[in-house]
């Protein structure tokens, strides 16, 4: 009976490890996106005219 004990244990470890991670890589990729498209708007270079695709492109 111990051994379903040490299995969802570390199934659950796993699990809350896996979702913490995958949450945190996704926060960081949002606000470096955010940070991104706040300095291309700040910095004039934003041209409502161009499709979407060029305008997601970095600043140089």
């Amino acid at each position: 009976m111990a051994v379903y004990h040490w299995f969802w244990g570390f199934l659950i470890f796993a699990t809350l490890f896996w979702y913490s991670t995958v949450t945190v890589y996704v926060a960081f990729k949002g606000l470096t996106d955010i940070r991104q498209m706040l300095d291309k708007l700040g910095s004039g270079k934003f041209d409502p005219t161009l499709p979407d695709s060029e305008n997601a492109k970095p600043i140089k």
